[in-house]
């Protein structure tokens, strides 16, 4: 695809930086966690920099690069299967084999010799100021000279999967999330101590990133566009309660099963006339076979923003996990008052009682919920607060200033390191 407009953003051309991007999945639509926050933050780096991505894309994935075009030069590598979509027979074989062999399979998922030829072919033609790789298991493609580097790590996967594997129900699962999670926690150690600098979401992440690596760790939070999702009329009266995430997702899906089963109960009890809308992609059939004329599983929708604006309180009973979840600042944005587990939750500067109501037992979870849809005043003054959090603290635009900021660092800190190379061999 051709290059990127100039004049997308106001700073002088003198003053862009050329940055590529590599990245595991086309970004657009922005649909789902990943995919959200490298669409927007492409979209605000494009502002002051002149930006190239490169990303694997399915045949039906490729019509949504003219979207990406409009703010960075495009260049993509032919695949048969991405993170987009869902699980194959032959990711599940690839799954297995990485049990066999030594190599973790979020390694093996990223063994594309073609990819490789196409950023050793932008190197030869382009010079990049910095390359940023979306997600660790990227940073496995080499670069074909010294280049400062940063790993935008969305989670540690190696905490997430030793997480997964102590909360899993299947004994099969657990032996293979086991097992990942030694070799991925191996190579995201081996990938993180290579790169210049790595981001996380959170100061929880750059902890863990920091106790396994010595390389400067700057945290980027999530973020949403505030101004997109406000509502602007009242609160509906119907006391609807809204799930939004990818049910492929195990986390989520695990999560809306435990409500389903523990807690919706719970809420009927007292608020019988409540409504539960399940909003995601991909719903496992027992998720879609819980549908009733009180609860409805709704898939994959396009937009998300009717589905809040309709409620009268957002849920995330997530109990696995890494990162930090977008669909609650989607709901603060949109005034829809949050109920999370303290793990849904984790990584955010939320408040219990100010700004989210927290709740990890069943009946704790039920009488928050129930909370919410009752008492006006206490559901006002949440969705108030948690508004005012995202417009000052995770609006896009906000987040961008901090991965600016991360890209300065690690430009300087390559600078100081080759600079040292240079006096050791003076």
């Amino acid at each position: 695809m051709g290059p990127k407009r100039r004049g997308y953003g106001q700073p002088s051309p003198m003053s862009r930086r050329n940055v590529l991007v590599v990245a595991p999945f086309v970004p657009a639509p922005p649909d789902f966690g990943g995919a959200l926050r490298v669409f927007h933050l492409l979209k605000q780096l494009a502002r002051t920099d002149d930006v190239s991505l490169v990303v694997p894309a399915t045949h039906a994935e490729r019509e949504q690069l003219d979207v990406l075009g409009e703010f960075c030069d495009v260049t993509f590598v032919p695949a048969a299967w991405t993170p987009r979509q869902p699980a194959t027979t032959r990711k599940r074989l690839a799954q297995a084999a990485s049990v066999a062999g030594g190599a973790a399979y979020l390694a093996r998922s990223v063994r594309m010799p073609t990819m490789q030829a196409v950023i050793d072919r932008l190197f030869l033609t382009r010079q990049f100021d910095l390359v940023q790789f979306e997600f660790s298991q990227m940073a496995s493609f080499r670069l074909p000279r010294p280049t400062p580097t940063v790993i935008d790590i969305h989670n540690a996967e190696f905490a997430f999967l030793q997480r997964v594997a102590a909360t899993s129900p299947s004994s099969l699962k657990r032996a293979f999330n086991t097992l990942e999670y030694r070799k991925v926690r191996r190579l995201e150690r081996r990938l993180w101590s290579q790169a210049t600098l790595c981001v996380t979401t959170s100061d929880i992440d750059a902890a863990l990133v920091s106790a396994l690596v010595t390389t400067p760790v700057h945290v980027v939070p999530n973020g949403v566009d505030a101004s997109a999702f406000r509502r602007l009329d009242p609160p509906p009266e119907r006391p609807t309660i809204v799930f939004t995430g990818t049910l492929r997702h195990a986390p989520n899906a695990d999560g809306i099963r435990w409500y389903l089963r523990h807690v919706h109960p719970r809420v009927l009890a007292q608020a019988p006339d409540a409504r539960l809308a399940i909003v995601g992609a991909d719903p496992p059939p027992d998720i879609r076979a819980a549908a009733s004329p009180n609860i409805q599983v709704a898939g994959y929708v396009e937009d998300i923003r009717p589905w809040l604006h309709d409620a009268r309180a957002a849920i995330v009973p997530l109990h696995a996990g890494g990162g930090t979840r977008l669909k609650i600042l989607e709901a603060f944005a949109a005034g829809v008052p949050v109920v999370s587990t303290n793990i849904g939750a984790e990584g955010l500067e939320v408040i219990d009682g100010s700004d989210i109501l927290l709740a990890d037992e069943p009946e704790a979870f039920a009488a928050a919920v129930v909370r919410v849809l009752r008492d006006t005043a206490c559901s006002q003054r949440l969705a108030t607060r948690a508004e005012a959090l995202v417009q000052e603290r995770y609006d896009w635009s906000h987040v961008a200033t901090a991965l600016r900021a991360a890209h300065a660092r690690a430009l300087e800190q390559f600078a100081h390191a080759r600079n040292d190379e240079r006096g050791m061999h003076a």
